[in-house]
């Protein structure tokens, strides 16, 4: 049976490789199986794994962004549309054109990414892809994330407040404020960037056609980073 099956198993390969309208609607049941039914058992053949990781415990009210809301539309619409039932997938997927499958595709493959920096699970190729793929897209992150006291300001060394200051406006502005109390700097700081598009360099995209940098270490050259600098790392990274 085991040497039977194996033959098969070879045939399936050569003719869903022979088919590419199959193939995707293979890959794309796959990746729908696991996205929408979390209990979905071994409803395919293909060995295709896909992880879809919450964030929402390492960045409260990450959901609630407009590029979180967006996945989540996405998700809700694509839902809507498939059966309440696993086993029902694949018989509707088969009268989806292929547009929209490569559309249900792309809604699956963006809610199994994760490049969260997290010091505990080092995935340095990982987390290289995931700078090519933003450069790829085109990744604008100042429409998504806005640096203000709670989200950022309060969270770091007040000399990396005034670095972003200064990056964002002038060192005028910048010294301007660099004799207020951290929490006074914090709101200052928010009020002087606003507007200004400005991003840590964590969320920054290299264009193509810029040289990749190196990653901007956390801490200062001339200052060890503060301890709310390391926590900030952990949470934003």
């Amino acid at each position: 049976m085991i040497d039977l099956t194996a033959h098969r198993t070879m045939g399936l390969r050569d003719a869903v490789q022979a088919d590419e309208n199959i193939a995707l609607t293979v890959v794309v049941h796959a990746l729908a199986l696991q996205v929408f039914y979390p209990a979905w058992g071994t409803w395919t053949p293909l060995q295709l794994r896909l992880g879809v990781t919450g964030l929402e415990r390492l960045a409260p009210g990450v959901s609630d962004s407009p590029a979180g809301r967006r996945v989540a539309d996405r998700l809700e619409a694509w839902g809507a549309r498939l059966p309440e039932e696993a086993r029902d997938l694949w018989a509707v997927l088969m009268t989806v054109p292929p547009s929209d499958l490569l559309d249900l595709m792309a809604c699956c493959a963006g809610v199994g990414l994760y490049a969260v920096r997290d010091p505990h699970d080092r995935k340095p190729d990982a987390l290289a892809h995931a700078e090519t793929l933003a450069t790829a897209t085109g990744l604008d992150m100042t429409g998504t994330w806005t640096a203000t006291a709670a989200s950022y300001f309060s969270r770091v060394s007040k000399a990396r407040v005034l670095e972003a200051v200064t990056e964002a406006t002038t060192p005028e502005e910048a010294g301007r404020i660099a004799g207020f109390k951290k929490g006074d700097m914090a709101d200052a700081a928010e009020r002087l960037v606003e507007g200004k598009g400005w991003l840590p360099s964590v969320l920054r995209t290299v264009s193509d056609a810029a040289e990749p940098e190196a990653p901007e270490p956390e801490g200062e050259a001339t200052e060890p980073p503060a301890a709310d600098d390391d926590a900030y790392r952990f949470a934003a990274e």
